[in-house]
């Protein structure tokens, strides 16, 4: 009985010093979840629904930043409120994964950064990498599990980009959508995407880019 009291103290410990994790969407989220598998879960700030861009963190969530030792995030280009709310925790650690040198980084149409880089499935795996390298500075003692999830994770997404590649090469069609943000998922798979009707980041359509799109379809070039 003293050994099963022991060997649960230890466990109890251990999960403590797991760090405090939050995200900023569910896209990076899911990807640290993967990093981390069964020592912890991640949180999200983003509410369901809401607008990433127009982010603005409530109280629970600041206590909830404040608790953490980690925001893993794509970076202020996606999530400009967030870098606000970030700065006035002094002793959190932050991975801004977009501004890591070795993220593929593709322009809107207006030419600002489009920062949606995890519809890439290199930058996706690549973040994998960059989260477990973190998580183990941070947490040394499970750095092997960190890095073991990863690769797990990162020949997942290999698989899984392989069979998408397989299901879209028939497509050969040009199309249109309302949001110029699919440009890292239109590239990697070689669609034919004309762009969005909104040629920035959240920006409604422009009667310039409206005539743009009608003058394509009429000459035949968007089917």
């Amino acid at each position: 009985m003293r050994a099963l009291v022991l060997l649960l103290a230890m466990s109890s410990s251990a999960l403590a010093d797991v760090p405090q994790v939050q995200t900023d969407i569910p896209p990076v989220a899911a990807l640290v979840a993967q990093v981390m598998g069964d020592l912890g879960a991640p949180g999200v700030l983003l509410d369901k629904g809401g607008d990433e861009h127009d982010m603005q963190l409530r109280p629970s969530q600041m206590r909830a930043l404040s608790a953490s030792q980690l925001l893993v995030w794509v970076g202020p280009d996606l999530t400009p409120g967030l870098d606000t709310a970030r700065a006035a925790v002094p002793d959190l650690q932050s991975l801004a994964l977009f501004d890591d040198p070795a993220t593929l980084r593709l322009p809107y149409a207006d030419g600002a950064p489009n920062p949606h880089a995890w519809l890439a499935p290199t930058n996706a795996s690549l973040w994998l990498g960059l989260i477990a390298q973190r998580l183990s500075a941070i947490d040394p003692e499970n750095a092997a599990t960190y890095v073991a999830n990863a690769a797990t994770a990162q020949a997942q997404i290999a698989a899984m980009d392989a069979d998408i590649a397989r299901q879209l090469a028939p497509l050969t069609q040009t199309f249109v959508t309302y949001h110029d943000a699919y440009g890292y998922f239109t590239d990697h798979y070689h669609l034919h995407s004309a762009g969005g009707l909104a040629a920035g980041d959240a920006a409604p359509p422009g009667a310039a880019r409206l005539s743009e799109l009608r003058a394509q379809a009429e000459a035949g070039q968007i089917a």
